[in-house]
């Protein structure tokens, strides 16, 4: 079962883009080697944001938590870039109000 309204989920350019694929991002740099480990490239962002969007509509299961700025969803999935190889991943989706889910980050699944 995906996350509710997946259909509608949103991931921002700049999340991605700057963020997850920029070795430079102070707090995101150690996630960008870890993506781009996989394929993935800062140039080709789209590729993991379709991937990222791809496993929230079509998760089996997710965990919730309600925080202050919505409804926290974490899901759990497999990516895999260009490269013929695969990793877990974590991602976390957060709901506020009557908006679409939107990425708030991604990062490797350490239990797997």
């Amino acid at each position: 079962m995906p996350i509710p309204f997946a259909s509608a989920a949103v991931v921002e350019p700049a999340k991605v883009r700057d963020y997850l694929l920029n070795l430079e991002h102070p707090d995101g740099g150690s996630k960008a080697a870890w993506f781009r480990s996989f394929g993935y490239a800062r140039d080709d962002w789209q590729q993991l944001a379709r991937d990222l969007l791809a496993i929230a509509q079509g998760c089996g299961s997710f965990a919730t938590e309600r925080t202050r700025f919505g409804i926290k969803y974490v899901v759990k999935g497999r990516i895999g870039g260009s490269i013929g190889r695969s990793g877990s991943v974590l991602r976390v989706w957060v709901v506020e109000g009557e908006d679409p889910p939107r990425l708030v980050t991604a990062y490797p699944d350490e239990e797997s």
